[in-house]
């Protein structure tokens, strides 16, 4: 690797960048506010730096020599990072909010219903939800952190753990009272079942798991009504249409509310857990610092609610 003294100098990449992209002096110039004598003064150093000819000419227009078109990809890779980099610093600056990325379930059955708390203790930092199943790309966007359910291991991103994840079963006040109430695992062969797929759905296997921690054979775990959508599966448990295997962060909030109950004491661990995500690389602000531990810590004492 070239050491950075012998670098070409900044000045003659951003002119080279720039002409290479309009195949124009002149237009290079106008974007970079120079005449076209100096652009050609700079490519003619980079030329002498580099010891080849990057531009040729034809039919009175500009072409790109075979090292030219070798080192622009990343010369201009470069410059976009960093154009990406200090226009992410200045909307932190101007902006007084940090963008936070979610699953659209977790976001409003987890993470809205606590902000209250986050307004109050910081009222001068406002949060804004990007609520996506989509992973981030903090070169691209302005998220500023990303919460998300796996296993924690994020190619060039630093991922915090925030707390585990397991399956409990739920359903409406009204299904434990009444006719065919539900008291123990076995009620369940009178009730529907309610599904939410996953991204590789593997119909009834999660049901089957749990009725088989809980001792019951006869029941079939791939009848019921399927969901790939989590908050209509909640929905459809709130109104009392089945009984739902959910995990414990989405429906925690509707059980303390009371909209939903939890029949049974027993839960079933699930493979992956929920993290923090964000930027290896750069400092966070004092905010969204702040924001991580916060979420910390309500993720600690979610884990003493239920």
């Amino acid at each position: 690797m070239m050491p950075a003294s012998r670098l070409p100098p900044l000045n003659a990449l951003r002119a080279f960048e720039a002409a290479a992209r309009h195949l124009s002096f002149a237009k290079a110039s106008e974007e970079l506010n120079v005449t076209p004598a100096a652009i050609s003064q700079q490519i003619k150093k980079l030329e002498e730096h580099l010891q080849v000819q990057l531009f040729g000419r034809k039919n009175r227009g500009l072409t790109l020599s075979e090292e030219a078109l070798l080192i622009l990809p990343g010369i201009k890779d470069g410059f976009d990072k960093m154009t990406s980099s200090v226009q992410s610093l200045q909307r932190r600056k101007e902006r007084g909010f940090i963008t936070v990325s979610a699953t659209p379930s977790f976001a409003s059955k987890w993470l809205v219903p606590r902000l209250d708390r986050w307004v109050a203790e910081h009222p001068e930092t406002d949060v804004r939800i990007s609520a996506s199943l989509d992973l981030v790309d903090f070169e691209k966007t302005a998220i500023d952190l990303a919460i998300r359910f796996g296993a924690g291991a994020y190619a060039g991103l630093t991922s915090t753990f925030l707390m585990k994840e397991s399956f409990v079963v739920v359903c409406s006040p009204m299904l434990v009272r009444g006719n065919n109430a539900i008291e123990i695992p076995a009620d369940l062969k009178n009730h529907t079942l309610l599904h939410v797929l996953g991204p590789n759905p593997q119909y009834g296997e999660d049901w089957r798991n749990w009725l088989q921690a809980a001792g019951v054979e006869d029941i079939d775990s791939e009848r019921g009504l399927y969901f790939d959508d989590t908050a209509a599966g909640v929905a459809s448990a709130i109104g009392g249409q089945g009984v739902l295997l959910a995990r414990r962060a989405i429906v925690e909030e509707d059980v303390l509310r009371g909209l939903l109950v939890m029949p049974f004491d027993l839960d079933i661990p699930v493979e992956f857990s929920w993290y923090l995500v964000s930027p290896k690389t750069g400092q966070h602000s004092p905010s969204v610092n702040a924001f991580k531990q916060w979420l910390l810590m309500e993720a600690g004492q979610s884990d003493r609610r239920l």
